[in-house]
C-alpha cells in the first residue's frame, strides 16, 4: 500500500511573499509552535526595515479585564486573548467603532486598532456584550526584517487579504481557524481533514 504524502496535500506554493498591513496570516494545520498552533494572524503594519508586527486573532486565555483592572468589576465580562509572545504584558485592543473612540486607526476594512481607554471602557460598562464589537489582547506578534518571509516560504503561512471582516472579532481557537481556512477555497480542503494532533490517528 502506497504511503500517504500528508506533505504534497498540505504544501502549496506560495503566492504573496510581502504581506502588509491588513493581510491575514493563516496557520499550515502541522505548525505546532505553542503561540501560533492553529492561528489566524492580523498584520497592523509592516516595514522594509524592521519586519512586521500583528496580532493573533484566535487564542483565548483565562484573563479577563478584570485581572487587568481590579478595581473594575465590569470587566469579569470580557476575555482577553493572546495576541503574542512579543510584550506579553502589553494590552491592545482591536474594534469596529472607529468613529465612536479619539484615538482609532483603520488597519483593515471596517477594523480598527486603539482608541481612549477611557472611551472603551465607559462603552464596555454600558454593553451587555461586547463579543464582534471589540476584543483585547496581551502581546503581539513581531517579525524582523525578512524573518516572515522566510516562514512563507517554509510553508508556515498561508497570507490572504480578506474582503469581509465582518466575523474578525467572533469566534476562537480552532474553530476560528476552520472558518479562515474554508474562505481561501478548494485548493486548502486538505487543511480541514488535517487532525489537530496526528499522533493521535
Amino acid at each position: 500500500m502506497k504511503k500517504l504524502d500528508i506533505e504534497s496535500l498540505i504544501y502549496k506554493q506560495p503566492t504573496n511573499l510581502a504581506p502588509g498591513k491588513g493581510d491575514l496570516l493563516i496557520a499550515e494545520p502541522l505548525l505546532n509552535e505553542p503561540y501560533f498552533k492553529r492561528s489566524v494572524v492580523l498584520l497592523l503594519e509592516e516595514d522594509a526595515e524592521q519586519g512586521h508586527v500583528g496580532l493573533t486573532l484566535n487564542v483565548p486565555t483565562p484573563v479577563t479585564l478584570s485581572d487587568i483592572f481590579p478595581d473594575w468589576k465590569e470587566g469579569k465580562k470580557v476575555k482577553v486573548y493572546c495576541g503574542g509572545p512579543v510584550e506579553a504584558d502589553r494590552l491592545f485592543m482591536l474594534h469596529t467603532l472607529g468613529d465612536r473612540f479619539e484615538g482609532a486607526m483603520e488597519v483593515a476594512e471596517g477594523l480598527y486598532v486603539g482608541a481612549n481607554l477611557d472611551q472603551v471602557l465607559e462603552f464596555v460598562k454600558e454593553e451587555d456584550d461586547v463579543e464582534g464589537k471589540i476584543r483585547f489582547f496581551l502581546g503581539y506578534s513581531g517579525w524582523g526584517k525578512d524573518q516572515l518571509t522566510t516562514e512563507i516560504l517554509n510553508h508556515s503561512w498561508v497570507v490572504t487579504r480578506p474582503g469581509d471582516m465582518s466575523e474578525a472579532l467572533t469566534g476562537k481557537g480552532d474553530i476560528y481557524w476552520r472558518r479562515e481556512v474554508e474562505k481561501l477555497g478548494k485548493d486548502y480542503r486538505s487543511w480541514l481533514v488535517v487532525p489537530e494532533e496526528p499522533m493521535q490517528n
